[in-house]
């Protein structure tokens, strides 16, 4: 009965070992289960002293010689604990080679005390000691010759208990030494208990009793280290979390992720203001990516969206499946905002068109320069012997235009650096130039059952500073323009009035009107909706309107008709009309 009892107590240290092994795996918990399953054993073999009346002395002898591996062994297992710290702390390899020699020391003396415990030499024979009031009978160990090695395995494990315990006071983790204190008292107070045993001073199977205690005690110790450990990983978690979190909401792309179930798990900010929808409208909610409602654009695998704030946007999106631990696994959504991207790309195009326009500039000039010069040569000639003509002059200079024109060309797609100060232009007036222009093109306009209007708000004449042939190139492209956008018995107006410091030139026509895709293409080079059309002309006004520091806007409703509003800076420092 005694028997029983002691051997099953000796294995509650095996059951707490494998509940250690089951919850947690490191290193660790691999050296606290050799400990306890050396302290088991060694139990074990104290059990077996107590069993001779159910296997006999011989096989008494046999189990308990081989169950000492866990009184003789149960010094390295303590050694193991003082090598794993000082492996993780030391840095000297001069140490660190003494730390292996330690352990590989430790475990041969163990050997050679187990071999000796398997001889006569170790173990003689067993005196039968009689049952006591507070003690059953039992087999006593009466050792041989070299008995004198078990002592020296008992002095090493107080040895390295000691050592064990100055390690551990210089550890610097609150927690681990706590564990560590505890595992250093609970194995002193089981070898003082063991030692005081076998002297007889205590019956021997209070040292049982005792081991299942401390036992208990080191089980509750590490689970609290254990536990503390966790809260602090759970914690760096939160905070990881959190950081995590913040790094995803100041993204500025656009994130979304759903769960296997296709439910929305995570948004950030920015995809929340694309869509002007906050996270509680939409977390737990079924997304699939056809919700979006984005057709695709003219680039290949970019979704446009025109969003509720009349934006709009060109979206590249892409998609990636992400895998936990646990075998789940969720789809991130995000998508990068190209609009800009694509809008340097289309300046930069633009740009490339502005180079090939200024090698054809250069031919073309020089082509038209040739006869242009003989025309205007002959037309001087007669203009001086026929009588002179309101419209001869205008004719005259409009040739001189052409031919200022031709020069400019040069100049839209490579402009050169100015050598000295710029030169300013003459101021000229406004409503002098406007009132010449339209009686340019009010015979064009009857001629074609249109009707062009000028009607000047100004007080009285104003005048800009910019050149001469530029204002007429300008006001003579858009005028034709609108000329042309109106049917028959349609209307032309151009309004002159003033807007701050700017004069303001504005030319309405009642025609088609733009739609708004072809509303935002105009200005750039080669875009045109004529059929013989170059895509050049509105292109040079927005260039010549610049460069006088002007602005120049256009406004369009299909089926309403188009306006085209320029800005120009007004010039105070001139007078009359006199200064032309």
């Amino acid at each position: 009965m005694e028997f029983i009892l002691l051997l099953t107590a000796s294995l509650i240290p095996l059951f707490i070992t494998a509940a250690i092994l089951f919850y947690y795996n490191s290193i660790l918990t691999r050296a606290l289960s050799m400990f306890l399953v050396t302290v088991s054993f060694w139990q074990a073999d104290i059990s077996f002293l107590y069993a001779e009346p159910l296997f006999g002395a011989d096989t008494v002898d046999i189990l308990f010689r081989a169950f000492r591996i866990g009184t003789i062994f149960v010094m390295p297992a303590v050694y193991y604990f003082s090598y794993l710290l000082v492996k993780e702390a030391a840095q000297s390899k001069f140490v660190q080679r003494m730390n292996r020699f330690g352990l590989i020391f430790s475990l041969i003396v163990s050997v050679l005390v187990y071999a000796v415990n398997l001889t006569d030499l170790g173990i003689a024979g067993y005196a039968h000691i009689n049952a006591e009031k507070f003690s059953p009978s039992y087999l006593l160990p009466l050792y041989g010759a070299l008995s004198w090695t078990f002592k020296i395995d008992v002095v090493l494990v107080f040895v390295n208990s000691i050592y064990l315990l100055i390690i551990t006071l210089w550890l610097k983790n609150v927690r681990s030494r706590k564990f560590h204190l505890t595992l250093v008292l609970s194995s002193l107070l089981i070898f003082i208990n063991g030692v005081l045993s076998g002297f007889f001073v205590i019956p021997l199977y209070f040292s049982s009793l005792n081991t299942i205690f401390i036992a208990m005690i080191l089980f509750i110790g590490f689970f609290q280290m254990q536990s503390s450990q966790m809260k602090k990983m759970n914690r760096r978690l939160e905070r990881q979390s959190g950081l995590l979190q913040s790094i995803m909401q100041i993204n500025p792309h656009y994130l979304l992720v759903q769960d296997k179930k296709n439910r929305i798990v995570e948004v950030n900010d920015a995809f929340c203001s694309l869509f002007l929808i906050t996270k509680k409208d939409i977390i737990g909610e079924e997304f699939s990516f056809e919700q979006l409602e984005m057709p695709e654009s003219e680039y290949e695998g970019i979704h446009y969206l025109k969003d509720e704030r009349g934006k709009n946007h060109l979206i590249r999106w892409e998609k990636r499946v992400l895998h936990d631990y646990y075998g789940d696994y969720y789809t991130i959504y995000f998508g990068v905002d190209v609009t800009e991207e694509k809008q340097n790309e289309q300046l930069l195009i633009a740009s490339e068109k502005y180079k090939v326009l200024g090698d054809m500039a250069a031919s073309v000039a020089h082509e038209i320069r040739n006869p242009l010069t003989t025309i205007r040569g002959y037309f001087q000639l007669s203009h001086e012997k026929a009588p002179k003509s309101p419209l001869q002059s205008i004719v005259i200079e409009e040739i001189d235009r052409i031919n200022e024109v031709l020069k400019e060309l040069l100049l839209l797609s490579k402009p050169q650096a100015q050598v000295g100060p710029a030169k300013l232009s003459d101021p000229i007036g406004i409503i002098h130039e406007s009132k010449n222009l339209h009686l340019l093109f009010e015979a064009m306009a009857n001629k074609q059952n249109k009707e062009i209007i000028l009607e000047n708000r100004l007080p009285s004449e104003q005048w800009i500073r910019m050149d001469q042939m530029h204002f007429k190139q300008v006001f003579i492209n858009i005028v034709k323009n609108a000329l042309e956008a109106v049917k028959e018995k349609g209307k032309v107006k151009i309004i002159l009035d003033s807007n701050q410091s700017y004069l303001r030139v504005r030319i309405i026509d009642n025609g088609n009107g733009m739609t708004k895709e072809r509303l935002a293409k105009i200005g750039q080079p080669y875009f045109t909706s004529k059929e013989k059309g170059t895509g050049i002309g509105l292109t040079i006004c927005y260039k010549l309107i610049k460069d006088t520091n002007g602005e120049i806007t256009v406004k369009s409703k299909l089926n309403h008709g188009t306006t085209v509003t320029f800005l120009l800076p007004r010039d105070r420092g001139t007078g009359s009309l006199s200064h032309q």
